[in-house]
């Protein structure tokens, strides 16, 4: 039997294969034998670990675009401190440092300094007990009423740390709470002797009392006041000139001819003339029409309705008449807050006009018969008694502003007469 061709030749493929694999496994045992593993070495660090930073000082490379730098420096920056105005100018006042914000003061204008009396002047110093400061006072002049009736050109003549608070049961035009004391031409703020009176308003002075070397200058031929600073004003009402007088004073801090500003000191609260304790008396004083005299006495209107009240605060004022619309006298109006139901501590008493030369007198314009001072803003009750039966109005008090009610009980229905009775009658 022979073998076949093809069978030969598979074969010899198989022994040529074998030889080329055990050819390839020899070459590898060779290599393994001489080679080493190669592990990456330790690289030190750079000097600028941030790699965003590194990119940006090479510039992304030596083609790329150079970034803006900008220098920083050395040192913290120092905070300019605030210069303080000073001199005749301005009042340094401190600056407050909120965390750690320096803010500048805000400069005041300065009132004239006057010298002091000289050693042998009996000038008490004030001996103010501790109370709690008055609010702040509006900024005169003020006239928030819609129609333009309000006046309100003066300031406070006392500090906001000194007592601001007139006598209630003194108020203008009365007389005295047992109806016992001369009609009242002011109002009476009690303060310890020496406390500082300022001008309410810029002017001249017209009449000033030494009272410091014990005597006093008598002023229109009354001791009642005492010791008295007259201050003819700037500007007038209705062509007239305006006054404002300052009683029962210490001593005066000014002379005749000298100008004051507002807020200016020009006396010292005291207790000479007709008192009871050591008090201001301020007055409002009008100049009749056509004369250029000193006003008198019976020139005076409620300083209530001219001086400014505290912010937050305004006036209640109005009339007080019987039925047939006659004013009436020492009425006694008070106050209710409509919330609270509290009554307010001050009251006023009403005030007539007896046509004489020594008369208190009405605005002009409200025509008011009282006038309750710094009444906080809100809703009140005005309540009054006329003739045994009581009378209430509701008012709205606005701030600054005089806020004014009418009182009187309302008027009788009308009876029918005989004859219209007859006359009804015939009708059925």
């Amino acid at each position: 039997m022979q073998r076949s061709p093809s069978g030969f030749s598979t074969f010899l493929l198989l022994i040529v294969a074998m030889g080329a694999f055990g050819a390839v496994l020899w070459l590898n045992s060779n290599q393994a034998e001489s080679a080493q593993a190669i592990l990456p070495a330790d690289v030190p660090p750079t000097e600028n670990p941030n790699v965003v930073a590194q990119l940006l000082s090479d510039n992304f490379g030596d083609d790329s675009t150079p970034l803006p730098t900008i220098e920083i420096p050395d040192v913290q920056p120092t905070r300019a401190s605030v210069i303080q105005p000073s001199g005749a100018t301005a009042t340094p006042v401190s600056a407050v440092d909120v965390e750690g914000v320096a803010v500048a003061a805000v400069p005041v204008g300065v009132t004239p300094t006057l010298p002091p009396p000289t050693a042998d002047v009996p000038v008490q110093d004030v001996q103010r007990d501790s109370q709690p400061w008055s609010p702040p006072a509006l900024l005169p002049p003020l006239s928030r009423d819609p129609q333009g009736r309000d006046h309100y050109w003066f300031r406070r003549a006392l500090a906001s740390n000194a007592n601001n608070t007139a006598l209630f049961y003194y108020s203008y035009g009365s007389d005295g709470q047992a109806n016992s004391e001369r009609i009242h031409h002011g109002i009476d703020i009690p303060n310890p002797n020496g406390e500082e009176v300022y001008a309410t308003a810029s002017g001249t002075v017209v009449f000033a009392s030494d009272g410091r070397l014990g005597e006093i200058d008598i002023f229109q031929n009354s001791a009642t006041y005492g010791n008295v600073v007259l201050v003819k004003h700037d500007f007038g009402y209705q062509g007239r000139a305006i006054y404002t007088l300052y009683g029962h004073l210490q001593a005066s801090l000014v002379t005749e001819g000298d100008y004051v500003e507002a807020g200016q000191p020009i006396a010292l609260v005291g207790d000479t003339g007709r008192v009871s304790g050591p008090h201001v008396h301020v007055e409002i004083r009008i100049a009749p029409e056509g004369t250029s005299e000193i006003p008198r006495y019976g020139d005076t209107y409620n300083p209530i309705l001219w001086i400014v009240p505290f912010v937050g605060h305004g006036v209640v004022a109005g009339r007080v008449m019987d039925s047939n619309g006659n004013y009436l006298d020492d009425a006694i109006v008070t106050l209710r807050n409509r919330v609270t139901g509290l009554l307010h501590p001050a009251t006023a008493s009403t005030y007539v006009f007896d046509g004489t030369v020594n008369e208190v007198n009405s605005d002009p314009i409200w025509r008011e018969n009282f006038a309750i001072p710094d009444v906080p803003v809100g809703r009140y009750d005005v309540i009054v008694s006329i003739d045994g039966r009581r009378v209430i109005r509701q008012v709205d008090v606005l701030e600054g502003m005089t806020n004014f009610v009418e009182l009187r009980p309302p008027e009788p229905e009308p009876t029918a007469t005989e004859d219209e009775t007859s006359e009804d009658d015939s009708e059925f």
